[in-house]
């Protein structure tokens, strides 16, 4: 019997998603300002092209999102996904299992050094309609080729005849920052209230999206995305108001066992002076005293780098092997597991840390990650082919820990 492959941490958003300055912050950094001045541009090798990419695959309607992944899984050589079944080693997946981390660009203090110096916040409610209008569209339309005069060809969606391979149960992203406590109580009443935690009712729910989001019930999320670096402090020592919204947020995950990610990496969406601060890892020691059953994944590995990569450091990912030990705290490889090199090294801190197995989860950063990695495909082949993790460790990280992740036990 074919298993559930987990893709934990993921992205769907195109072009009028994020705000624009955040956006250029993320995707440029130092290494793109230079290159977009020709300096680095000997020195960065793909990164035009990599930067190219991503804005091509952004700049595609987000309601075809899904539909194209499929497509390229199964139809571009070499296929990650053949005769329907990814497969890892001897293990067999007839399911990939998405969850699109949806983000609360609503922060509105977003200041640039330009004339035009002041952006506008984006409703994330804006982003969470095309996500499940998305999932709708993926449900009952799949690619087709249609070939016309002179052969041409283009790509089109048709009523769909073939099984999805895809199970999509996107996280709702929350900035607490930005709400009073009434319209965050109303929203998380709103979305999880009646939530259950089982795989089986966020699939009755799949693609069923009516186009109110007013109207949206519980069973549609599988959980929460917080984002620091926008301006989200975890444990908000000294200010009473947010410490009341976080202290509500965590007591409604933790009684009804929410699942959380929250961004872990010095990388990422910038768009406040002292967004280190807020995503360090320490930030949670507090929280989950005070939580200790919270659902949570700090994600990226804790991973720290500085310029084009040269020099990385370590304790944000010394920190979360600490935490990890909390029962119901994981972290994910997104954005990191691009090539042996990096399961090479991760072999190695799993050899000196024999529990943090049971702790990790596997996750793309797509469509992120293609700053870095030519495409999705490249990047669960990567995972595939490596042969610096045995079957069993595969396994547990692309099925079993995200399946305790998200779900509930059975």
């Amino acid at each position: 019997m074919a298993d559930t492959f987990f893709d934990i941490h993921m992205h769907a958003m195109d072009l009028s998603h994020p705000n624009l300055i955040a956006f250029l912050q993320r995707v440029n950094g130092i290494a793109g300002k230079l290159l977009l001045g020709g300096i680095a541009e000997p020195f960065l090798g793909q990164k035009e092209e990599r930067l190219i990419n991503l804005l091509t695959v952004m700049e595609n309607n987000i309601g075809d999102y899904f539909i194209l992944m499929e497509h390229f899984l199964k139809n571009k050589p070499p296929m990650v996904v053949n005769d329907g079944l990814l497969k890892t080693g001897e293990k067999e997946f007839d399911t990939i299992l998405l969850t699109p981390l949806i983000m609360d660009f609503g922060f509105k203090d977003i200041k640039s050094k330009t004339f035009y110096d002041m952006a506008l916040g984006k409703p994330v409610v804006c982003q969470t309609k095309d996500v499940l209008d998305a999932i709708k569209k993926y449900c009952n339309c799949e690619f087709a080729v249609k070939t016309g005069n002179k052969n041409h060809q283009e790509g089109i969606t048709v009523p769909r005849k073939s099984r999805p391979i895809f199970e999509i149960y996107p996280f709702l992203g929350i900035n607490p920052a930005i709400y009073d406590l009434p319209a965050l109580t109303e929203l998380l009443d709103r979305c999880f209230s009646g939530y259950t935690g089982k795989r089986v009712d966020l699939h009755a729910n799949m693609g069923t999206f009516g186009g109110d989001i007013s109207n949206i019930g519980s069973n549609i999320f599988a959980g929460i995305k917080l984002y620091p670096p926008l301006g989200f402090d975890p444990w908000p020592v000294g200010d009473k108001e947010q410490m009341d919204k976080v202290n509500y947020l965590y007591n409604m995950c933790q009684n009804m066992q929410v699942p959380i990610t929250v961004h872990c990496s010095d990388g990422g969406f910038v768009t406040v002076d002292n967004a280190h601060d807020l995503t360090n890892p320490v930030k949670w020691e507090q929280v989950l005293i005070e939580y200790p059953k919270l659902k949570l994944n700090l994600a990226h590995f804790g991973h720290q780098g500085n310029f084009l990569g040269i020099i990385h450091r370590h304790e944000w990912l010394e920190k979360i092997i600490q935490l990890v030990a909390y029962d119901n705290v994981y972290t994910d490889i997104s954005c990191l597991a691009f090539d042996d090199a990096f399961y090479e090294d991760f072999a190695e801190v799993l050899k000196k840390n024999s529990k943090l197995i049971n702790k990790v989860l596997f996750g793309s950063d797509y469509l992120i990650n293609l700053q870095w990695i030519g495409s999705y495909d490249e990047y669960l082949r990567a995972f595939q082919s490596t042969d610096k993790l045995s079957e069993e460790q595969k396994f547990k990280i692309c099925s079993t820990n995200p399946e305790k992740f998200l779900f509930h036990s059975k």
